[in-house]
């Protein structure tokens, strides 16, 4: 696995997310407030609202047919020109590409008419870049491979993670550009050099382990399906697939242990939206051995087979 800070997707994201923000895109996981990059961003752009009305009118239109996330997704993938890899990567997303071809030429105008490229180049790119040029962090990205590395196997592929300013503190999204390449869009954090290691780790997990939980849904037990489902209390994941409820409830599971965290305060926050994450990370701890053991769809099955005998009727 390749994992590496991006640049190529930056200038995507900085349009969509400008554009989000403008639209009503608050947001906000700190209670000190937003990211001052994004603070400035958005006071220079909202200058420009009234002129720029039937624009965000349109915009607004958008996001009422498309949810924010995968309008994002499927914008930076068409702006980056995915086309040989369709099927890859647009899987369930038919739709939401022709909507965002039709407002495709408003955006591409309002980034003319407000020079948004050499903004983000002049006043925006330099604050990323200090981040993601920062000795410190590049030590830790090899080091957050190698955390990986020593609990998953490894396949040949190509993780590019994206530090979006204009986004939340401790939000992030993986974005799948093809069977083997993600996007990781990631927002700030207010230490560790502006990066959040365990929101990168748990979102490169959703692109490594796809795979093994697709697999595994297939034959998931009625029972497991029906625990999961009054279980996870997330209301993001409320009318999500049985699949995909597993596989976040996992992650948060797997994530602190590969980052060798088990912070109390952690498992009471999951305890309203992710109980069966902390129970999960017991019994992984229990079969994973650090470099010598580790995760297969084997051992994915029998902690659901656990799971589903502690909660037998």
């Amino acid at each position: 696995m390749k994992l590496k800070f991006a640049d190529n997707y930056n200038y995507g994201l900085f349009v969509i997310y400008l554009i989000l923000n403008l639209c009503g895109y608050d947001d906000e996981n700190n209670k000190e407030g937003m990211h001052p990059v994004r603070i400035m961003v958005r006071n220079e752009f909202r200058k420009y609202n009234r002129e720029s009305k039937k624009f965000l009118l349109a915009m607004k239109e958008l996001m009422k047919k498309v949810y924010y996330s995968r309008l994002t997704h499927v914008f930076v993938l068409t702006k980056e020109g995915y086309k040989k890899k369709k099927k890859d990567m647009y899987k369930g997303y038919l739709e939401d590409e022709k909507e965002i071809k039709r407002v495709m030429p408003l955006i591409e105008k309002f980034e003319e008419k407000y020079k948004l490229r050499k903004f983000f180049k002049e006043k925006y790119l330099p604050y990323v870049r200090k981040i993601t040029n920062s000795r410190t962090n590049i030590k830790f990205l090899k080091k957050c491979k190698e955390n990986i590395g020593e609990f998953l196997k490894l396949r040949k592929c190509e993780v590019s993670i994206v530090i979006n300013l204009m986004e939340a503190y401790w939000r992030g999204h993986s974005y799948f550009a093809s069977k083997n390449e993600a996007i990781l869009n990631v927002g700030p954090d207010n230490k560790n050099g502006g990066v959040n290691w365990h929101n990168i780790t748990h979102e490169a997990l959703h692109f490594l382990l796809r795979r093994d939980f697709l697999k595994v849904a297939r034959d998931f037990s009625p029972r497991i399906t029906e625990i999961i489902r009054e279980k996870t209390k997330d209301v993001d994941y409320r009318d999500s697939p049985s699949m995909y409820r597993v596989e976040e409830t996992f992650i948060r599971a797997f994530t602190p242990l590969i980052m060798n965290e088990n912070r109390p305060g952690y498992w009471d926050y999951l305890k309203d939206r992710f109980p069966l994450s902390e129970p999960i990370y017991k019994a992984l701890k229990q079969r994973l051995v650090k470099g010598k053991i580790k995760f297969n769809q084997k051992i994915l099955n029998e902690v659901l087979k656990e799971i589903e005998k502690q909660y037998e009727k």
